[in-house]
């Protein structure tokens, strides 16, 4: 690894200087300092995507050729290659024998693996792999061939979900560190012992991290709301629908760890937005400010058992006609998806998180969701009833925050920040 240095650590937190270092031309050095670990040569490269976490690692994955030579053969392979500022992983994570390279200069200090082999997911093979994972499942008395696998959402060194069609039906799989799988699924347990709101129930755990679960009825709010035409989408759900939902949560869910509300982490956002896309600092912190003015001396309400990350992608509805309902007939919020983050909170959070996602829709798919406003509105509207509504506001605006780090470009952040904004001024007029 050829990389100027400065005599200091550069902290995994920095993402400016990893995401110099990672994204540009000493990239090249670093994966090729890797690839020779493994006994092969760099050919060509490109950066595919980009993880920033804020307050945590930044990692870069890659697409690359790398050539090998056997004997007096050489060969070529495309490969998935990723590089992390954290070189030191969670206690207890467990990293695969091979795949794995460490490189430290004495500035920077980095793992890069080739995918499946993520130094926190030793699982990761397993549950990409359909004949591994269908014996996995036979090993459990689960009678289901796999026959694909599709890669719903990866976040390295995080967690990985699949969707796994299989003779049995579709089934989906969930990769997280191996010391995360029993709070995992105690979590889905608190829902099975219940009669109300469902959550997936678990089929397989294994000790490396993989979880199987069976798939939910019904489609997604987001998924319904797609398949509606702008004119019927502010009226696609009934926003009292999502408040009975939150309500209906597994009450022992109070006793399980908490999971930090976006309002509490907003310094972080606004830090890592500025560096992401380049957004003036100037007006992060006049937002900033905002949310905090909002949110002082304000009741945040009781405490309550929530679900920590309650959006449209994660709430599901009842098929046409199901409980009773006629067809045409607005449906109803059955179950929930990713229940992982299930614990102690306020009502308030996951219903500022079910509004500020619906809020950054227009601007993520054009086109797809054009009606949703007057849904934001509706929901802004009947939330605010339940809850104190300036306090939805802000916390809603410093969950927009929260997404707008992770937006596709300066356009799409900029959109979002100005949807933060207006709640904020709206808030302080209340």
């Amino acid at each position: 690894m050829t990389v100027t240095t400065s005599g200091t650590r550069t902290s995994p937190h920095d993402h400016g200087a990893w995401r110099e270092l990672l994204t540009g031309p000493g990239a090249e050095s670093v994966l090729a300092a890797a690839l020779g670990a493994d006994g092969a040569r760099l050919d060509t490269w490109h950066v595919r995507e980009l993880h920033a976490r804020p307050g945590a690692e930044l990692t870069v994955a890659y697409d690359v050729v790398a050539r090998r030579r056997h004997g007096s053969t050489e060969s070529t392979a495309h490969e998935h290659l990723f590089a992390t500022s954290a070189a030191g992983l969670d206690p207890g994570a467990t990293a695969p024998d091979d795949g794995v390279v460490r490189l430290d200069d004495g500035t920077h200090a980095l793992l890069v693996w080739r995918h499946p082999h993520d130094p926190a997911l030793p699982g990761l093979a397993v549950g990409t792999t359909p004949a591994r994972l269908t014996q996995r499942l036979r090993e459990d008395g689960v009678t289901a061939e796999v026959l694909s696998l599709e890669t719903v959402t990866y976040r390295p060194l995080r967690r990985a979900v699949l969707r796994a069609r299989t003779t049995a039906g579709t089934l989906y799989v969930k990769v997280v560190r191996p010391t995360r799988v029993a709070a995992l699924v105690q979590r889905h347990e608190l829902f099975a012992a219940g009669d109300g709101l469902v959550a997936p129930r678990v089929l397989t755990r294994g000790e490396d991290g993989v979880v199987v679960l069976a798939e939910l009825s019904g489609p997604s709010l987001a998924d319904h709301l797609a398949a509606t035409p702008a004119h019927g989408q502010p009226d696609a759900v009934d926003p009292a629908e999502i408040v009975r939902a939150a309500a209906s949560l597994p009450p022992a869910g109070v006793g399980l760890s908490r999971r930090a509300p976006w309002a509490d982490r907003l310094g972080r956002y606004t830090a890592a937005l500025a560096d992401a896309h380049g957004v003036d600092a100037d007006r992060l912190a006049r937002l900033a400010a905002g949310v905090h003015a909002a949110l002082r001396g304000r009741d945040l309400g009781p405490v309550v058992a929530t679900h920590g990350d309650l959006h449209a992608a994660n709430v599901v509805l009842s098929t046409a006609g199901a409980d009773g309902a006629g067809p045409g007939a607005a449906p109803r919020v059955v179950g929930v998806l990713d229940v992982d983050t299930l614990g102690p909170g306020h009502l308030v959070d996951d219903l500022a998180c079910a509004v500020a996602h619906l809020a950054v829709l227009p601007a993520l798919a054009h086109g797809t969701y054009d009606g949703v406003e007057g849904l934001v509105e509706r929901c802004l509207t009947v939330f605010g009833a339940e809850v104190d509504p300036v306090v939805l506001r802000a916390r809603a605006a410093a969950v927009v925050v929260s997404l707008a780090v992770g937006a596709p470009d300066r356009a799409v952040a900029d959109a979002w920040i100005t949807v933060a904004e207006r709640w904020v001024a709206a808030a302080d007029g209340f």
